[in-house]
């Protein structure tokens, strides 16, 4: 007997096994319903609430990130948002009951990167990502920045502070009672951008002025603190505070929805402009069953299809290098003109002294 026939009977025995298995499955399954296949996995996405929620169609802008990608890989992505502060939400939970956490600023991708919740991961698209940001989340492997933007001082054009002040603000100008009566800032204990505010004000005032930060707080009496982002948007859009601490991509925004002409500018010393640069993360907890998925997913939020819609939605600037610019964003200070404040604050140091410093600030501010 040749060897042909012996694998053409072996092949017909398979055939005859294949089928048998096909159909006690089959039988299995109509038999006994609660062993039919699971259903689709389920994927938790711990986020923020206005995770693109700031374009024009909000709705459908989320559809198309999160429906597409359901019918792709057939799973459920379940959009969870986050009570309070994210790398908190996932520390307390240990990670449980989460798959992916997008939206870790500087300090808190460092601190997640650190506290082994999270699964070190490469992503294929992570190579058209700027490098830069990477640096100032250390992070990398665990943390994979989206976006980013400077965080500036929106002003109002009309209000008693003339434009000469505004266009050339500095941090020695919020000294000054009558500026400081006009500037909204959100709370350091309770707002990632109130906290970013002090961490750029640390770096100045210790990195660049070679001073005691608190010197500045000791000094700067009469600036309105509000709890969040949107509680000081909405002092500020009703007029009776002329500055507020914001993103570099505001005039861009008010333009685009037709709403009044603001400006927004860095803090300025020596001809030198400096604000400190946000950047937001996403990572994928250890916890999870479905990194294979997770990843793709990251993967997916880091594709130009996807970074394409963060200037009109997220209103920052994508990390993927490839996306051009919306026209209106020609309206915001452009980012190379600023030096980032970031680099004058040790990430470690920042990172084990925040809650030192959130709580100095609180007893110098009471």
């Amino acid at each position: 007997m040749s060897d042909t026939i012996i694998k053409k009977k072996a092949n017909y025995t398979v055939f005859i096994i294949v089928g048998i298995v096909i159909v006690a499955a089959a039988m299995v399954y109509v038999v006994y319903p609660q062993f039919a296949p699971s259903k689709e996995p389920t994927i938790n996405v711990l986020t923020y609430s206005s995770f693109f929620q700031y374009g024009a169609h909000p709705n459908q802008t989320l559809k198309y990130i999160i429906g597409n990608f359901e019918n792709w890989y057939h799973v459920k992505i379940n959009i969870v948002n986050a009570s309070g502060d994210l790398y908190d939400q996932i520390l307390q939970t240990k990670g449980s009951g989460y798959d992916i956490v997008i939206g870790l600023n500087n300090i808190d991708s460092y601190l997640a990167a650190g506290s082994g919740l999270l699964y070190r991961f490469n992503v294929s698209n992570e190579s058209y990502i700027n490098g830069t940001l990477s640096t100032y989340l250390q992070s990398s492997g665990y943390v994979i920045p989206y976006e980013y933007s400077p965080l500036t001082t929106d002003y109002n054009f009309s209000g008693p502070i003339n434009s000469t002040i505004l266009g050339n603000l500095s941090f020695a100008d919020l000294t000054n009672a009558t500026i400081a009566n006009q500037y909204i800032l959100e709370n350091p204990t309770t707002s990632i951008n109130g906290e970013d505010f002090l961490l750029g004000q640390v770096a100045f005032y210790q990195g660049i002025l070679n001073q005691n930060w608190t010197s500045f707080w000791n000094v700067s009496k009469g600036i309105q603190i509000t709890q969040d982002w949107d509680s000081g948007f909405s002092l500020f859009e009703s007029g009776s505070k002329q500055m507020f601490f914001s993103y570099a991509t505001d005039p861009a925004y008010n333009a685009y929805f037709n709403y009044s002409a603001i400006g927004t500018t860095a803090f300025h010393y020596k001809g030198r402009s400096y604000a400190w640069m946000q950047v937001l993360g996403a990572g994928i907890l250890n916890s999870s069953k479905y990194k294979s998925i997770d990843e793709e997913f990251v993967n997916w939020l880091l594709g130009k299809n996807v970074q394409n819609l963060i200037p009109l939605n997220e209103w920052t600037y994508p990390a993927n290098l490839d996306v051009s610019l919306p026209t209106v964003y020609s309206l915001n200070p452009p980012v190379s003109s600023i030096i980032p404040l970031n680099s004058f604050l040790n990430m470690t140091v920042a990172a084990k002294e925040i809650a030192a410093l959130s709580l100095e600030w609180s007893s110098i501010e009471a």
